[in-house]
């Protein structure tokens, strides 16, 4: 009986061998912190041709977020635009490739998974309740910043390929994560705008979050910071029992006297 029986175990044991032997896994194609935008490109080129070579295989974008100046929305956001890039530019279309938060580190560093048809996502994505259980203050996630001079064209490979909803897709899953979290929008206008100009392009921004992500307009506050040198638009986290955000503008530059005439 007990040959049997350990005949039977050992044969178990060599299934489950064979079978975890044939089981695919994810593949790390690349990894890289904050590069240039033209070695960025060059990495997804190479990424992009390792996912034509397996038509089955899905696509995986890491991104482990530093705290700086640049917020991880910023770092975010720029896994968007290159997801949009692979999606559109380089032809393997929208939902072959995905973005996934995957914590805070010391220094930004990104990512990119090849994951076979059957195999394990690679990268478990930050939880952001736990996240937020721990901040005591606002976080500011997310800055955009408008600057007061002529546009100058793009070149075409720098283009913003990103789906508008994924711009920030981040800041409203972090959001979720937590129903107790309130979002805070502040923006801020410049001197030559008309009187009111930061009240309305805050409420711009949260009807498009409202509309694009089907989130309550009582999730997110949206208010006018007053004058800066540049358009700004802020987006913050308030963790439940934070105080929310004070808008920090720039002092109103004194105006010009007009000559009298004599």
């Amino acid at each position: 009986m007990n040959r049997i029986f350990n005949a039977a175990l050992l044969l178990t044991l060599l299934c489950a061998t064979a079978f975890a032997r044939q089981q695919p896994t994810a593949r790390m194609i690349d990894e890289f912190g904050g590069v240039a935008f033209s070695d960025m490109l060059a990495r997804l080129d190479s990424f992009a041709v390792e996912l034509q070579n397996d038509p089955g295989a899905t696509g995986v974008i890491a991104v482990y977020p530093e705290m700086s100046d640049r917020l991880p929305g910023w770092f975010m956001r720029r896994a968007h635009w290159a997801k949009g890039y692979l999606a559109k530019p380089r032809g393997l279309g929208e939902g072959r490739v995905s973005v996934v938060n995957g914590g805070f580190r010391d220094a930004v560093t990104y990512e990119l998974w090849l994951v076979p048809a059957g195999a394990e996502q690679p990268v478990k994505p930050l939880d952001w309740a736990l996240a937020l259980s721990r901040e005591r203050n606002p976080l500011l996630f997310d800055r955009l910043i408008f600057e007061n001079r002529p546009r100058v064209p793009e070149v075409e490979e720098y283009e913003d390929y990103s789906d508008p909803k994924d711009r920030h897709e981040s800041f409203v899953s972090a959001l979720r994560a937590d129903p107790a979290a309130l979002g805070f929008i502040i923006a801020y206008a410049v001197r030559r705008d008309a009187r009111g100009y930061d009240r309305r392009r805050s409420a711009r921004e949260k009807l498009s979050l409202m509309k694009l992500h089907a989130i309550g307009a009582d999730r997110i506050k949206a208010v006018g910071g007053g004058l800066r040198k540049n358009r700004t638009v802020e987006y913050w986290i308030v963790p439940p029992g934070a105080e929310p955000p004070k808008p920090a503008p720039d002092s109103r530059p004194a105006p010009r006297r007009r000559a009298k005439r004599r």
